[in-house]
């Protein structure tokens, strides 16, 4: 899907820069190469929503985030960059401030499905719960194996509502507020106020998406003598 959509928005690019035309085929290059950066980024979500042995990305929510916050960083970059070419168009502005709490509010119901679902144990991975607990009578390896260092990081556990707050402020709060702001201003400052926002946003991505990766355990650290991941 990424190389699709890598050759329609090329053939965009060269109907908008080349030839200046924004009618007809290039169009239809432009609705194509979206849907196909719609798909690439639905793909994605779904690499990790198809890994059943790792409840934290096994999950109803992962896809619908994956495209929100897609569509949200989509809103307010093309917006920061129209902005500084003197392109101004009302829409991405417009429509940064409602994805903000949209994009964000999707991640909030992913949060609290984790903590409602609760951790995996041996006896839920093994099936066993109902004669008891389970224990361990021998390790499988007798050394670490990749899993347990990718897998099993204890960082972000550690400080994880700390980052997760942090990744609301800069994610959230500040681009919302700099967003309207933009919307309020005209010129240079619109333009630099609306880059800031993006900028913000993309930092509190960048920490959601570590948390993401660093959060996930597999539920292989079970057999190795962990009571629930």
């Amino acid at each position: 899907m990424a190389l699709a959509t890598y050759v329609l928005a090329a053939l965009f690019g060269l109907g908008w820069v080349i030839w200046e035309d924004l009618q007809g085929v290039w169009v239809v290059c432009a609705l194509l190469a979206a849907a196909g950066a719609a798909s690439t980024v639905a793909c994605t979500g779904m690499i990790y929503a198809t890994l059943k042995p790792i409840r934290q990305w096994c999950n109803g929510w992962v896809v619908p985030v994956y495209l929100a916050f897609a569509v949200m960083t989509g809103a307010l970059w093309p917006s920061a960059i129209l902005q500084l070419f003197g392109l101004l168009r009302p829409w991405p502005q417009v429509l940064a401030p409602i994805l903000l709490p949209l994009g964000w509010g999707l991640k909030l119901g992913y949060w609290f499905t984790l903590r409602a679902a609760g951790p995996s144990s041996p006896e839920s991975a093994t099936g066993l719960g109902a004669l008891g607990r389970v224990r361990l009578l021998d390790p499988p390896h007798t050394e670490e194996n990749y899993l347990l260092r990718e897998m099993g990081f204890r960082i972000a556990r550690k400080h994880a509502e700390r980052l997760r707050g942090s990744a609301l402020i800069f994610g959230l709060g500040v681009p919302f507020f700099r967003s309207g702001a933009a919307i309020a201003s005209s010129g240079w400052l619109a333009a630099l106020t609306i880059l800031a926002a993006a900028l913000s946003s993309s930092q509190g991505v960048a920490i959601e998406r570590w948390l993401f990766f660093a959060e996930a355990r597999h539920s292989v650290i079970l057999y190795y003598g962990q009571r629930e991941v």
